[in-house]
């Protein structure tokens, strides 16, 4: 194996087990622009044909991985460009996407290259850290479509990455998939004037596979029931929405739901991401008497939040968060003030999917990345499926370059993979949609080697992920 690195001011990805990073060094003779284009990209060429350069202009940035030897028996080459946070506030949900590629370079289709029109195609997956930066995502597409030559982009975790990317994808005509992101804020980005209860509108060049705000309300509304039957509360719940895509989406979408299961929602002022105060909020949810308490913020917001409401005496009887507290890392940075929080999750290890490369299971794959990373299964392990659904994809196609043929063949894409049933075709809940529904999941004290750990506590959404735990109230 051969590896070269050369970037800016960024984080190399070397399918590193567990995602940690790899050390960084400085590009020389890149000017201000070029730096802040690149910036949050790195270089690591892998392969047997040789070292590839990361990027064929000045601006290095790009981590490239060369997953079938460049030579006469190719056709020639298929680029694949991943922009996805790997450091930053949101680095929790990239905290096993390295760990994904190194099992993605090891399958048959991407270490021996793509089969296209009777010709077969090495692969160059193209790696790029957006720093949990919007600006940056947006930046890192232009880069990976103009001066990198993707063949096909996809984009990972939540708004602040995903939109950005399909933005840019769809103006200049490059397919993409895209995961971890609601649909609903996806689909309004892309078409701010569609209404997502009658989402017609097709994009032409984007798919997506996730869920919805709407799986969300209705897989914490069976966990408030039980806590309801159990301790009698005044069914007030509390929501804490910012000022930004996700919190848009939730307060039009969370409160008609809660209030045809008999929940009174009592919202938040939509407050600026990064707030640091949140004593009138905090004060307002008291007032209220809420026994119940919703959110969708970035992870830094919510751990200065949670904090101020224990110091301040505001302790709901149930925690059912958004967004937050999803992965290992952000859960053990809160200590004991995560017990019993409860979220959701879109996948499991107990889920009775297969990897369509190797027929590895879930549990597999969460057993081996938890050797290889020290800590606990991540959900984003199904990020995995991104690169089934683009293999998928290229292997219908004639000419894998055409961008517009790659761009139908993404939309037709139906396969049972390792994040689950995958149809993009099926109309979802708009075009190019697939929904991966949530099961519901709390934090509670570890029993064994890990001080938290995340146990399965509703499965109403997603009845293949078994039950690991009772839920327990997040204070009584």
């Amino acid at each position: 194996m051969s590896d070269q690195t050369a970037q800016s001011d960024s984080t190399t990805s070397r399918g590193v087990p567990g995602g940690r990073p790899a050390p960084t060094e400085s590009a020389g003779g890149v000017s201000r622009r070029g730096l802040l284009r690149a910036a949050g990209a790195s270089a690591a060429v892998v392969g047997g044909g040789g070292l590839l350069e990361a990027c064929s202009s000045s601006i290095k940035g790009a981590s490239a991985s060369s997953t079938a030897s460049a030579s006469a028996s190719t056709a020639g080459n298929i680029t694949i460009a991943w922009i996805h946070p790997l450091t930053g506030a949101l680095a929790g949900f990239g905290a096993a996407d390295n760990w994904v590629i190194s099992k993605i370079q090891q399958t048959s289709p991407y270490k021996n290259g793509f089969k296209v029109g009777g010709k077969t195609y090495s692969v160059t997956i193209k790696s790029y850290d957006t720093q949990s930066s919007v600006t940056r995502a947006g930046d890192l597409a232009h880069q990976a479509i103009l001066t990198d030559g993707a063949d096909l982009l996809l984009a990972s975790s939540t708004p602040e990455t995903v939109n950005a990317v399909a933005s840019t994808a769809e103006t200049l005509g490059t397919p993409l998939i895209c995961a971890n992101c609601p649909w609903e804020s996806w689909y309004l980005n892309l078409f701010p004037t569609g209404n997502p209860q009658h989402a017609t509108e097709t994009a032409k060049y984007v798919t997506l596979y996730f869920l919805g705000a709407e799986h969300l309300v209705e897989c914490f509304i069976p966990m408030w029931n039980r806590i309801h039957a159990q301790l009698h509360t005044d069914k007030v719940v509390a929501a804490a929405f910012p000022n930004d895509s996700d919190g848009n989406a939730f307060r039009a979408v969370f409160p008609p739901i809660a209030a045809g299961a008999g929940y009174k929602m009592v919202l938040s002022s939509p407050y600026p991401d990064g707030t640091t105060n949140y004593s009138s909020m905090i004060s307002q949810f008291k007032s209220a008497g809420a026994d119940f308490f919703t959110n969708v913020p970035l992870p830094p917001d919510f751990a200065t939040m949670w904090k101020q409401s224990v110091q301040q005496g505001f302790k709901p009887k149930l925690a059912t968060v958004a967004k937050v507290l999803l992965f290992p890392t952000d859960a053990y940075a809160l200590g004991p003030l995560a017990y019993n929080i409860a979220t959701d999750t879109w996948w499991v290890p107990t889920l009775p999917w297969t990897s369509t490369f190797t027929g590895e299971t879930c549990q597999q794959m969460a057993t081996e990345y938890e050797a290889a990373s020290g800590t606990q299964w991540n959900a984003n392990i199904s990020n995995y499926s991104l690169f089934e659904a683009a293999h998928a994809a290229f292997t219908t196609v004639g000419d894998p370059h055409d961008k517009n043929e790659v761009a139908d063949a993404i939309h037709k894409v139906n396969i049972h993979a390792l994040a689950g049933p995958l149809n993009f075709a099926s109309g979802g809940p708009a075009p190019g949609v697939a929904i991966t529904p949530p099961a519901g999941v709390q934090w509670q004290k570890g029993t064994g080697k890990y001080p938290l750990e995340m146990q399965i506590v509703d499965n109403s959404l997603l009845p293949q992920a078994k039950i690991t735990a009772d839920l327990n109230p997040t204070n009584t």
